[in-house]
């Protein structure tokens, strides 16, 4: 949902609210209220979409129709989706550059100008009445988009909203982000790449447009920013009291639905230092940006947040919040792969779930600790938390967890040659399935142990685990060829070849 952006006043230019009513097929429903500019809704038959954004008077010289000098969007391709785990739109076929100039182009500029355009002679701005005009035409062919949009003439609809989206600009760059955000919302849904890539060029040249303002901002004292703004127009940033922090929202919103990854990351990032520089909690934006790299699978990018986040809880005393953290950073360093730093968070848990009382999740965490330093081939590290895993599981009679612990230092226990103490973990192994009525997991207990009993020359205690497990077999249907073959190769030793 993006966030309001409140305003102390509004332009004399808003209209009155209008509501348009729903269509069967895709409709869009668009609401201008006299203190606020409202995102239009399109609407699906089956789900409906919708979002509001409060940017009033805006217009002139922050968002320029001209294009940035020095904006490399070469890479920018179009055709069928393919989305890259970097975020970006990846396209198949480039877009018309004739298409891409038109839609980027100062429609006050380029030839031939587009009818619903005033006609003026010299290099004057528009007079009042000529925007009004305007103003009244775009609604009219926004109406056309939705009644387009209604019929299913999707192709004619998406041709009159880019329309009006180049158009508006001329209007302010309120009234051009106010109808884009929307579009680009539908152009995803319906898989429209040649739209979604016109549009997030757009959207990337008004990022940029904000990204140099607020560099000017920096640089500027603020006398001379004073004596700026006396000599210039509103822009985005200064439309609202707080207007770097929630239109920036509005903006990373729109990328996302464009599936912009990067500068949806790099908008969110802004987001975040503008806060801390005004002295603002930036939590609940670093949350939804680790939440948001995790969908994305970015999970080192989204473990670095947790880290920071990991650390103010502590610098608070917040134990719930820090168990939150370690939790959520234990998954993305798991997911990267990073097993260390993993098991390094899991055992700050460990210390964290005796300290508030929580040692019925120990048996996971110290089962899940062991996993990771046996991946690691710490094997000592490894065994140690397994032992630990195991008697914490049967203190809690988590024998799910014991049997799968016992599985797995059997299996540790084989891979460094220790024979006697893996049949001890397989010989524990039974009564714990037992308990966790599991016949499958009692089988292949008795296979484990006849497997290694017969590796020792053990004859009598192979064949009895084998026909243990036979007996089970039989009654689940399972392996029944399997361990016939192993008993008859210890009941039925294949004859030696005679000496000659």
């Amino acid at each position: 949902m993006v966030p309001l952006i409140l305003l102390s006043t509004c332009p004399s230019t808003a209209m009155e609210a209008r509501t348009n009513p729903v269509h069967t097929g895709l409709s869009i429903e668009r609401n201008v209220l006299q203190t606020s500019v409202n995102l239009p809704r399109y609407k699906a038959l089956v789900r409906s979409v919708s979002r509001a954004v409060l940017v009033c008077g805006l217009s002139g010289a922050a968002f320029s129709v001209t294009l940035l000098a020095g904006v490399d969007l070469s890479k920018v391709r179009a055709g069928n989706f393919e989305i890259s785990l970097r975020g970006e739109v990846a396209i198949a076929q480039q877009v018309d550059p004739k298409v891409r100039q038109e839609f980027l182009s100062d429609p006050l500029t380029t030839q031939p100008r587009d009818p619903l355009l005033p006609v003026i002679t010299g290099n004057r701005p528009l007079r009042p009445l000529e925007l009004r005009a305007l103003r009244d035409n775009l609604d009219l062919l926004h109406q056309l988009a939705q009644e387009q949009l209604a019929a299913g003439q999707i192709d004619e609809a998406f041709a009159s909203l880019l329309r009006e989206i180049r158009l508006r600009r001329v209007l302010g760059p309120v009234a051009e982000f106010n109808t884009l955000t929307p579009v680009a919302e539908l152009a995803w849904e319906q898989q429209r790449s040649s739209e979604v890539q016109l549009l997030t060029l757009r959207m990337r040249e008004i990022w940029a447009a904000v990204q140099a303002e607020l560099a000017s901002a920096e640089e500027t004292n603020a006398e001379n920013k004073a004596a700026e703004e006396a000599d210039t127009e509103a822009s985005l940033l200064e439309a609202s009291a707080e207007p770097d922090i929630v239109v920036l929202s509005a903006i990373a919103q729109t990328f996302i639905d464009l599936r912009d990854t990067d500068n949806a990351v790099a908008v969110y990032r802004q987001i975040i230092d503008s806060l801390v520089a005004e002295g603002s909690d930036p939590t609940a934006v670093q949350r939804g940006l680790a939440a948001y790299h995790l969908d994305w699978f970015q999970f080192a990018d989204a473990a670095d947040i947790y880290l920071v986040l990991l650390e103010s809880a502590r610098g608070q005393g917040n134990q719930t919040l820090e168990v939150e953290y370690l939790e959520q950073l234990v998954y993305s360093y798991q997911q990267a792969n990073s097993l260390e730093n993993a098991a390094r968070a899991q055992t700050d848990l460990v210390g964290l779930y005796q300290a508030m009382g929580e040692e019925q999740l120990l048996p996971e965490l110290l089962l899940a600790i062991a996993q990771n330093y046996r991946a690691l081939n710490w094997t000592n590290d490894a065994i140690a938390y397994y032992r630990s895993a195991y008697s914490a599981a049967q203190r809690f009679e988590q024998f799910s967890i014991s049997a799968q612990v016992l599985q797995d230092l059997g299996g540790v226990y084989r891979a460094i040659a220790l024979t006697d103490e893996a049949l001890v973990a397989y010989n524990l192994l039974v009564p714990v399935e037992r308990q966790a009525y599991n016949d499958y997991g009692i089988m292949n207990a008795y296979d484990d142990i006849g497997q290694l009993e017969q590796s020792k020359g053990n004859s009598a205690e192979a064949l009895q685990a084998f026909e243990q497990a036979l007996a089970i077999a039989n009654r689940l249907g399972l392996d029944e060829a399997y361990f016939i073959n192993q008993i008859e190769s210890i009941t039925q030793p294949e004859p030696t070849a005679p000496v000659p």
